[in-house]
């Protein structure tokens, strides 16, 4: 009996190797696909965010952890809602 046929067959259908992972490629496609999204473009329209510096909003200085993120913490009285931590209150 002559099973070349199913020889070939098995040949054409064989997974084989998987591909190998190429990087760099990967890389560039999801470059591509995330600059190509409504976030990037809003990003790229958005205003440069500012620096919370000394005299700066104390949320961005909170929020990126910067150096002077415990003063901040405190004129923010470790509340992130800005009318609340304007409001006074009368303490006992």
């Amino acid at each position: 009996m002559d099973e070349t046929f199913q020889l070939r067959a098995r040949r054409l259908l064989d997974k084989g190797r998987p591909a190998e992972l190429d990087f760099s490629m990967l890389s560039a496609t999801l470059a591509a696909q995330q600059s190509a999204s409504a976030a990037a473009r809003a990003q790229r329209h958005a205003p440069p965010v500012a620096d919370a510096g000394p005299d700066g909003d104390p949320l961005i200085e909170i929020v990126l952890s910067g150096p002077d993120w415990p003063r901040a913490a405190f004129a923010q009285r470790c509340c992130f809602n800005r009318a609340e931590s304007k409001r006074t209150r009368n303490l006992p």
